[in-house]
């Protein structure tokens, strides 16, 4: 075996077999020079057989002399394809899932291809039952989009954003804001400056996206970042609220995280960052509840209860 590795001999004959790049442009994509990717290609797939005492090449690639001329896969006898283990099809799938809300519009709608093809292969591999459904994503959603551009330009975003207000019934908020980054994950954060102090909004809940002409500096970019990464309590504390089914309304009017039946009960989880604020939910559901996760939560409630009795 010659000093390539398989592995990146399969990645060259995978991408060839696809494109047909410069040899400037397929040194990119494998982040090397095109001097060294001319002698990778001169590798490529020559394979030593000891008893024969000889070589075989069952590629045959033509390979320019400038950096401008096409690499051209003119024969490929190996039969190597890419091939993944089941514990890298799920850790794949997993990566993608968690990119879908952040993406634009043609990213996730590749995305969502590459997914099936994954997910058909292993699954006539056999393994199906080891996979999850796909995400229920707007594949035409354009929000993360515009979000993501504006941030590549340091651009103001004016934003409608739908939140719960003090009655708990949820309305939308026209804001300004500088736009600094997007998490990945179920439910993408917007990670953003207003009047020059951190916010985030979930970017599901961001119904309309204006990107405006006033611009903010770097600096201002570096201390929300800085000041996200460091204030721990920002993103607030996950709840799940466990009540009968007559509360569905919660679920209808605030903006939860997941509502799910169980066992004849309906299971909601929510992001939450002021107490006070689930205590007076809370009351309003009354005789509904029948629980409420995780233990320290329920511990505050049922404290500050005690208090406001002994008051009264």
């Amino acid at each position: 075996m010659t000093d390539l590795a398989l592995s990146r001999k399969i990645s060259i004959l995978a991408y060839l077999a696809d494109h047909e790049p410069t040899l400037a442009e397929l040194s990119d994509h494998f982040t090397t020079s095109p001097s060294k990717m001319r002698a990778d290609l001169s590798e490529v797939f020559t394979t030593e057989y000891a008893a024969h005492g000889g070589f075989e090449t069952p590629v045959d690639v033509e390979i320019p002399d400038n950096p401008r001329g096409k690499v051209i896969l003119r024969e490929n006898q190996t039969g190597l394809l890419p091939s993944l283990t089941l514990a890298e099809v799920i850790s794949l799938l997993a990566l993608i899932d968690d990119m879908y809300g952040s993406v634009d519009t043609t990213t996730r709608t590749h995305l969502a291809k590459l997914r099936e093809r994954i997910a058909q292969a292993a699954s006539e591999a056999g393994f199906g039952q080891a996979l999850w459904p796909a995400p229920t994503v707007n594949l035409e959603d354009t929000t993360a989009g515009l979000v993501a551009e504006a941030i590549a330009e340091r651009a103001c975003i004016e934003i409608s954003y739908l939140k719960a207000g003090a009655d708990l019934h949820v309305h939308s908020e026209d804001v300004v804001i500088a736009p600094v980054s997007l998490t990945t994950g179920s439910h993408p954060l917007l990670i953003a400056a207003k009047d020059s102090q951190l916010r985030t909004y979930r970017l599901d809940r961001i119904t309309d996206v204006k990107i405006l002409d006033q611009h903010y500096t770097r600096d201002l970019g570096r201390n929300i970042q800085a000041q996200y990464k460091a204030d721990a309590e920002f993103s607030g504390r996950t709840v799940r609220i466990v009540c009968t089914p007559q509360a569905r309304w919660v679920a209808e009017t605030i903006p939860v995280e997941s509502a799910t039946e169980e066992s004849g009960m309906l299971v909601i989880d929510m992001t939450v960052s002021s107490m006070s604020w689930l205590r007076t939910l809370l009351i309003r559901i009354g005789e509904e509840l029948v629980h409420i996760e995780p233990d320290t939560v329920r511990d505050e409630m049922v404290k500050a209860a005690h208090n406001y009795l002994e008051v009264l």
